[in-house]
């Protein structure tokens, strides 16, 4: 069994995966542990069916000890010790991690250090490493890195126009996020396209309530949109992605927030739900639109024509012939207007979409362009999960 984690600071969401083959490993169930330390919730998912169990968690490693507990008592596993590998997504790995690792101490000292840089995301994944290794000593530990895939920017991708004692001093460059995603549809498309990865271009378009768009040169990340943070880039569900950042001086002198508050606000009341005042969620926007209104209509037609902008900036800098446009994550996985406007909006690349292929229902990838169309256009489901089970598998 390996188990894949991807932990919070007060939840720890899991999926398990059973080995029997190794060329295709088998999800057996999925979960989340959440509220730790307040009240207590865990959730498990086996073939459809949910257990709910309420109980008090009033840290990482008893939200461990329960999830591994129940294992055991819904039958999953014999005994914890059947897990041999723990896969864990893991935010931020700094320039110094350029691919996926065993969680060694000092890797865990590296993960710590860049807590200053993901302190949102970093400290739950340490202390759900540390409670893991306390329940399951011998287990192999592995952490898959979401920065790690694009440390193949080359500099001039990566670099800001700032002074450059900050990238010397505080390590002020574009890092990316959601390169395991990135990976997995990097490793699906060998397939998809019959080709070996370093010959693959791509340009992907990761858009959930977070999104981001990496161009992808020779199988490795050339630019992506997400920076120093994943504030950057694109409009996103509740995030604003870029703006000018005088913005931010100028609100705190009209309002008298300080740039904590406005940085807060920019992260979870902007994007689609500050445009749109209706939700942050793509398909009541959409919805909103349909139904008249403007400002949701503004929301949609901005997210679009910003991703669309990114794409053409990205084609050119790719330069070469680009083997396909594809569209993961869960707006772009499910939201046909949206795939549509963006495409309609990349004028001088000439895209075309077959509206019946668009709609249509898959479980894997589609092609969905039309003849037309002077580049392939695709949706593709992503599998960060099996991604990292993979990952995993090769340290075992």
């Amino acid at each position: 069994m390996i188990l894949v984690v991807n932990a919070g600071s007060s939840s720890i969401k899991f999926k398990l995966f059973n080995i029997k083959d190794i060329k295709n490993p088998i999800s057996t169930l999925d979960g989340l542990a959440e509220r730790i330390s307040v009240d207590g919730k865990l959730t498990i998912e086996i073939n459809g069916e949910k257990h709910v169990f309420e109980s008090e968690m009033k840290d990482h490693l008893e939200a461990v000890k329960l999830i591994l507990s129940k294992f055991t008592e819904l039958k999953v596993i014999g005994k914890p010790e059947d897990i041999k590998g723990i896969g864990f997504r893991v935010v931020h790995g700094g320039d110094k991690i350029v691919k996926t690792v065993e969680l060694t101490n000092d890797i865990k000292k590296t993960i710590e250090d860049n807590i200053r840089l993901a302190p949102l995301h970093n400290p739950g994944a340490l202390t759900s490493i540390n409670a893991f290794q306390a329940s399951l000593p011998n287990a192999k530990l592995v952490g898959c890195f979401d920065t790690s895939y694009h440390q193949t920017m080359p500099e001039i991708n990566y670099m800001y126009t700032t002074p450059y004692k900050w990238y010397t001093d505080y390590k002020v460059r574009k890092y990316g996020f959601h390169g395991i995603s990135y990976e997995y549809i990097v490793y699906k498309a060998q397939e998809i396209f019959n080709k070996k990865q370093d010959k693959l271009n791509l340009i992907v378009c990761h858009l959930g309530n977070g999104g981001s768009i990496c161009a992808i040169k020779n199988g490795k990340s050339y630019n992506t949109t997400m920076g120093l943070t994943p504030l950057a880039g694109l409009m996103m569900g509740t995030r604003s992605g870029d703006i000018d950042p005088s913005i931010i001086q100028y609100i705190s002198k009209e309002t008298g927030k300080d740039i904590y508050e406005i940085t807060d606000i920019l992260n979870k009341q902007s994007g689609l739900q500050g445009v749109s005042e209706v939700s942050s969620d793509m398909r009541d926007v959409i919805a909103a639109a349909e139904k008249g209104n403007k400002k949701a209509s503004l929301a949609v037609e901005l997210y679009t024509q910003i991703v669309a902008d990114f794409i053409v900036k990205f084609a050119n800098q790719i330069n070469d012939k680009i083997d396909g446009i594809i569209f993961t994550a869960g707006v772009g996985e499910n939201a046909g207007v949206i795939r549509e406007k963006v495409t309609q909006k990349c004028g001088l690349l000439d895209l075309n979409i077959d509206s019946n292929l668009n709609d249509e229902k898959y479980s894997d990838y589609l092609v969905i362009s039309s003849a037309k169309s002077k580049m392939p256009i695709l949706k593709v489901r992503t599998n960060e999960e099996l991604m990292i089970c993979n990952q995993t598998l090769k340290f075992l």
